[in-house]
């Protein structure tokens, strides 16, 4: 007897676990609960599961939603560069499935990513363009729920650049767009509070308290539950108790958050949280308590340094490769061009004197864009450069949006080149001098000789060459 069940037991457990789409997408709401509570190491296992199943019955909608999921859990973790390897594989599904809005939540995803390495305009670039596809979409409510969610990320963007005033505006252009809806779900409502939340920050950051804490409380009205997410309304009213010397009441709101934000897993909300935690605790006095957190602070703020070098290399050799997508197209259709003016030559003759003109008007146009584009770049490199002289933090990121060819072919010849190292780079392309780099870095100018004589061996750069003159030409 118990023969005869081991040789059928295969049969069985092959008719227990048959893969359907209904299973997969039982399996899916799963993953959006463990989203909920911010579980993405578990929410990466269980979808990597699922794309393994919805591969096997070819279940399209399966496949990107497994990929979404996935891509959307190490942007969480702030591992950008596995995010975007799944938003990558993402792309050739589109053809296979009538999802109209999956598009736009990849290209939300990516902004996302852009803006976790600094890349606000990149960010922002990606985010008008999914406005426009938005408008496209048919069903009201969900065109309405996808331009609230869109919006919530452009004024992220202009959040973390300090235009207080244009995220004033999007936060409240969001709520008149959700207003627009007959009803409203737990998508528009999440977009809501989130840009309550945005306009109670902006606020903050303004120093206008009771505005912020206005909007703060509207915040906590709206029905929906971000579970261990919630840590950014608990930040807020932390600081606004800071703002207004109620130091104990501000450090069991940032206690909270802490636990909400460790369960969550999210490092960059974590390590600001310790830093303003640690601050409130030496305002009451309790200095052993404020060194704890800021040793925490700084402990966890270089973890998040190293990530992003890792991240960094990944997100701009992506950039790279999305501006050459236009370039190829424009390319073949200009060998179309060609071989149609080839084959209609005799017709064109009699148009030439034309043609000619109408030339002329686009080389004017081209001109007058030339010297606009110039005006831009010039104004890009002070910016740039400023941000050199004062050795700030943001310095490559920006440089980066400026000159996002440089660090790509510099990464060719020597993929090992180091965050500092392409600094260092970046500066001579800027034409600083061996005594300004030394100034600016707080370095002895020995050093920055030394560093050049290592640049031209990892670079290959001859020794009869100028180093700065090598670096203009790889622009």
């Amino acid at each position: 007897m118990m023969k005869f069940i081991f040789l059928f037991f295969p049969f069985l457990l092959f008719a227990q676990s048959k893969i359907t789409t209904r299973t997969i997408e039982k399996r899916l709401e799963k993953s959006n609960a463990l989203l909920i509570e911010g579980q993405t190491d578990e929410m990466v296992t269980l979808n990597l599961s699922i794309l393994d199943d919805a591969k096997h019955i070819n279940y399209a909608e399966g496949k990107l939603s497994a990929y979404y999921n996935l891509a959307l859990a190490f942007s969480m973790q702030h591992k950008y560069n596995k995010s975007n390897y799944f938003l990558k594989m993402m792309e050739p599904e589109f053809k296979n499935s009538d999802a109209e809005d999956q598009e736009i939540s990849m290209n939300i995803l990516y902004s996302i990513n852009y803006r976790g390495i600094k890349m606000y305009d990149e960010a922002l670039k990606k985010l008008r363009k999914n406005l426009l596809m938005a408008n496209d979409l048919k069903n009201d409510s969900t065109r309405h729920a996808i331009k609230g969610m869109i919006l919530v990320q452009v004024g992220k963007n202009y959040l973390e650049k300090k235009k207080y005033d244009s995220v004033t505006y999007y936060g409240k252009k969001i709520v008149d767009e959700l207003k627009k809806s007959k009803k409203m779900d737990v998508g528009m409502n999440t977009s809501l509070k989130a840009a309550l939340l945005l306009l109670s920050e902006a606020k903050l950051n303004e120093n206008k308290i009771d505005s912020a804490e206005f909007y703060m409380n509207l915040a906590r009205s709206v029905p929906v539950d971000w579970g261990n997410n919630d840590f950014a309304t608990l930040k807020l009213f932390g600081q606004i108790h800071d703002v207004r010397k109620q130091y104990d009441s501000a450090i069991v709101d940032y206690e909270k958050a802490i636990k909400l934000a460790t369960k969550a897993k999210n490092l960059k909300k974590l390590s600001e949280l310790y830093h303003l935690i640690a601050k409130s605790y030496e305002k009451t006095g309790q200095i052993d308590n404020g060194k704890r957190y800021e040793l925490k602070y700084n402990s966890l703020n270089d973890s998040l340094k190293r990530i992003d070098e890792e991240n960094l290399e990944d997100t701009v050799g992506l950039l790279v490769e999305e501006k050459k997508k236009p370039l190829e197209h424009r390319t073949h259709i200009l060998l179309y061009v060609i071989l149609i003016g080839f084959v209609g030559a005799i017709i064109i003759i009699f148009f030439v004197h034309n043609r000619m003109k109408k030339k002329n008007r686009v080389l004017n146009i081209k001109e007058k864009e030339t010297q606009e584009l110039n005006q831009k770049l010039n104004f890009a490199f002070e910016e740039v450069s400023q941000l050199a002289k004062n050795n700030d933090p943001e310095f490559l990121a920006r440089f980066q949006e400026v000159y996002p060819e440089f660090i790509s072919k510099l990464l060719k010849i020597e993929p090992e080149l180091q965050s500092t190292e392409l600094k260092f780079c970046a500066l001579l392309f800027l034409n600083f001098s061996t005594k300004d780099i030394a100034a600016y870095t707080f370095v002895q100018p020995q050093s920055v000789q030394t560093r050049k004589n290592r640049l031209r061996k990892r670079l290959g750069i001859p020794s009869d060459e100028d180093i700065y003159l090598w670096m203009k030409k790889n622009k």
